[in-house]
């Protein structure tokens, strides 16, 4: 009846958090906000925890905005989220969470009540109840320590005593303490540093939390701890301290274990050291083939660098795992629309959508699917209800190319300026957008800033060429078309940009005929019939784009 108070166990859990960026949120994008921008950073939060339901992280920062802001009952709700999230799997005592609706010591008056009427097991059961409300509770310790007593465990009953005078030394006078030869104050144990150090994690309090965790090992050496201490330094985003924290364990254990592979994958993401990270995640891999967190970073690994085939692989191993996990969902569906695996993709987004239907996610993927089959007006209709849900920079971005296929030009480039950020998609399609619209100096102006785009790209060279051909300066615009005649693709999106700058320049004809080549080269990539439909639709060649749809269908569903 009487079990020993066991917090260890949540340190397992606690290093199986994300390692890796979302797709559509990058978390460190999110870190960056809360140095600065609480308000900013609150509201990409509340849109991260509804795309990645099952990462403390996400609830974990909201606790901490809300604490700066001085919200107590939002703070608390979020970091027990947090807490619930961290530890749902595993069997542990829970921490203390204020709770203002809760009286202890109603607790108090029922666990008093039925030790005096010998009715131990009652008793025991509110004296837990009191430390699930404060696992500080001088009260709640000092009955359980009668009561271990009084079953003859007068070991336990030291233990409990020694924990209640802690945290009030005035119980050291006590006849109990007297008969369990206790009398002197006793020192922390390790216990109860994890304990505060947990305390002090779910509360935003992270130093205070690294300064138990550190009083922790000066008693014990234990790997747990290590790394749940390299889990508070990058709660800091201190990499530094983190790595020679992991460097530290590594010294005094000798041993590769799931967590810490975990971990150093984590801060090899956060350096953006995609090698070292793979090679972390896969090692961790190895070790546990069915954990969920790293079949989802591996998925979204994978994911970030454009690797569909074994993105959809692991997306798929971890729906097999854990069928309730939307995040895997959404890897694997995403996947899925990369390889033109369309049917299968339609059918999940229902399952997905069933798991999680608050994301604005499922909008955003509907439209993708639409986009690939260059259904355009629907796609919009997606992409705009994903926007009234979240006002994510990547939406943006897919309302921009959308806006810019059905010929919107000033509307897509609203919608690329509501990002906010220069990189090379986005120059891309400004790029585009200023060439339809014939605006040579908005152009000039634009290109003359430090351009993301790739110098030697088809796309730079083709925006040289249509400002030499607006100034009238035929030479040098005959010279770019020379040079980008010349480039000689050697991947399906060099081909695609190469067809997209042809159909602008000589037409449809040459521009299918590229993208007909690519695909001798490249025949299982979807990508490539997917911008056949795209230059049909640009055309109004409604048949032909028919034809190809079919076509593409039969091949890829």
């Amino acid at each position: 009846m009487i079990k020993k108070i066991n917090i260890f166990f949540i340190f397992l859990s606690l290093l199986c958090t994300n390692a890796n960026a979302s797709l559509l949120w990058n978390i460190k994008d999110g870190i960056e906000l809360t140095k600065n921008n609480s308000n900013v950073a609150k509201n990409f939060f509340l849109n991260y925890i509804t795309s990645n339901p099952n990462d403390e992280n996400g609830f974990w920062f909201l606790g901490e905005i809300y604490k700066k802001s001085k919200d107590n009952n939002n703070s608390t709700k979020y970091f027990k989220k947090s807490y619930e999230i961290t530890s749902k799997n595993e069997n542990i005592e829970k921490i203390t969470f204020e709770n203002k609706n809760t009286n202890i010591e109603d607790y108090f008056d029922m666990s008093a009540m039925y030790f005096e009427i010998g009715k131990i097991k009652e008793s025991d059961f509110y004296a837990d109840m009191m430390l699930k409300i404060d696992s500080k509770s001088s009260s709640a310790y000092f009955i359980k320590a009668k009561i271990a007593l009084l079953e003859g465990n007068k070991e336990l009953a030291k233990e409990y005593l020694k924990k209640a005078i802690i945290f009030n030394n005035e119980l050291l006078n006590t006849n109990l303490a007297k008969e369990l030869e206790i009398n002197s104050m006793p020192e922390t144990n390790k216990e109860l540093y994890s304990l505060f150090a947990l305390e002090s994690y779910f509360s935003g309090e992270v130093d205070k939390a690294i300064e138990n965790i550190k009083n922790y090992l000066k008693i014990d050496k234990n790997p747990e701890i290590y790394a749940f201490l390299t889990e508070c330094y990058l709660k800091k985003y201190d990499l530094q301290s983190a790595k020679s924290t992991l460097e530290e364990y590594k010294n005094i254990f000798n041993n590769d274990s799931l967590k810490i592979n975990l971990l150093e994958a984590k801060i090899y993401n956060y350096e953006n050291n995609k090698d070292k990270e793979l090679s972390s995640l896969l090692k961790a891999y190895k070790i546990n083939p069915n954990n969920s967190k790293v079949l989802l970073d591996l998925g979204n690994y994978y994911l970030n660098i454009d690797d569909f085939q074994n993105a959809k692989k692991y997306f798929e191993i971890l729906i097999n795992v854990n069928d309730a996990y939307y995040e895997g969902y959404f890897g694997y569906i995403y996947s899925l629309i990369e390889t033109g695996e369309l049917k299968k993709a339609i059918n999940l987004v229902r399952k997905a959508s069933a798991i999680n239907p608050n994301t604005s996610e499922i909008s955003y993927l509907l439209s993708k699917i639409c986009s690939k089959e260059a259904n355009y007006n629907e796609a919009l209709e997606y992409i705009d209800e994903a926007i009234k849900k979240a006002e994510n920079p990547i939406y943006y971005l897919e309302k921009a190319k959308i806006e810019y296929y059905l010929k919107n030009y000033k509307k897509s480039i609203e919608s690329l300026d509501k990002i906010k950020s220069q990189n090379a998609k986005t120059d891309e399609y400004y790029i585009k957008n200023y060439i339809k619209l014939n605006q040579l100096q908005k152009l000039q102006e634009y290109t003359n800033k430090k351009l993301s785009l790739d110098k030697n790209s088809i796309i730079y060279k083709y925006n040289l060429y249509i400002i030499y051909k607006m100034q009238g300066d035929e030479k040098n615009s005959q010279m770019q078309f020379a040079q980008i005649k010349k480039i000689k693709p050697a991947t399906p999106k060099e081909y695609i940009d190469l067809s997209d700058t042809l159909f602008e320049i000589t037409g449809l004809e040459s521009s299918i005929k590229t993208v007909d080549n690519a695909i001798k080269k490249f025949p299982n990539s979807y990508e490539l019939y997917s911008q056949k439909m795209k230059l049909y639709f640009m055309a109004d060649e409604p048949e032909k784009l028919k034809n190809t749809l079919e076509q593409t269908q039969k091949l890829f569903n």
